[in-house]
């Protein structure tokens, strides 16, 4: 090839390069919502029709982005644009799963579409109100009756007591009906029952108080005539 031909040629391939550079695919294109300006975006948005999913659960501080942790313990990094939501918040998000991202924490990346802060459910709040008491066997096993004026431990409104393999079992009365259920202690304390009642989560309140809060799901039941709901129910523990 002479020199002229060479030239050419060269000349031909730095400008199908310098084409290809600027043309950009829909799909690699920066979300809108992605942090910082579009050339730092947190994540690339998906082709195609959007498909929104909302979470809601605290945020953490992240290694690259920040990081939202659910009440079922998955985590997700988010791809904010400007937003006042900051580390430690409680939140309900919605947006669309990146297809890619340099976030190095969280199942997925989510490039935020909506955020707002909400109240966090009862056994999300601060801790110390517990006092720094832990739910035990101890703790639970005894009868128990609805903090208030018309408190009487006469006609307690539980009782747990241990079954013969050493669980501690809670005896009382569900939307009405009699129920015998078990009394979780383990890291997520919580009263459980036979399908298809809830899982209501407790909490120690003091040196003798124990809080039964709604169900994750939401779901309203009365325990021994006590609507369970918002921040709970206190029950206190009657004298031995």
């Amino acid at each position: 090839m002479d020199e002229r031909k060479f030239t050419a040629a060269l000349v031909g391939a730095l400008m199908a390069l310098a084409a290809c550079a600027g043309e950009t695919s829909p799909s690699s294109e920066p979300g809108a919502d992605a942090g910082g300006d579009p050339g730092s975006a947190a994540g690339t948005r998906p082709s195609g029709e959007p498909e929104l999913l909302t979470f809601e659960g605290r945020i953490e501080e992240g290694v690259e982005c920040p990081v939202l942790r659910t009440p079922e313990g998955e985590t997700y990094a988010l791809s904010f644009r400007e937003t006042e939501i900051g580390t430690g918040d409680y939140v309900k998000v919605t947006g669309e799963i990146a297809d890619a991202s340099f976030c190095m924490q969280g199942e997925e990346t989510l490039i935020v579409e909506d955020a707002s802060r909400i109240d966090p459910p009862a056994r999300d709040r601060d801790p110390a109100r517990a006092g720094g008491i832990a739910v035990t066997s101890d703790y639970v096993r005894g009868s128990w009756v609805a903090k208030g004026v018309d408190a009487d431990c006469e006609k307690p409104d539980f009782d747990v007591t241990a079954n013969s393999r050493g669980m501690s079992i809670i005896e009382t009365r569900i939307n009405g009906y009699p129920e015998t259920g078990v009394v979780d202690i383990g890291q997520t304390p919580a009263l459980q029952w036979d399908e298809p009642l809830p899982t209501l989560p407790i909490e120690a309140r003091g040196p003798d108080g124990l809080a039964v809060m709604p169900a994750e799901n939401a779901e309203t039941v009365t325990l021994a005539g006590h609507r369970i709901e918002g921040d709970g129910v206190v029950f206190i523990k009657c004298a031995a």
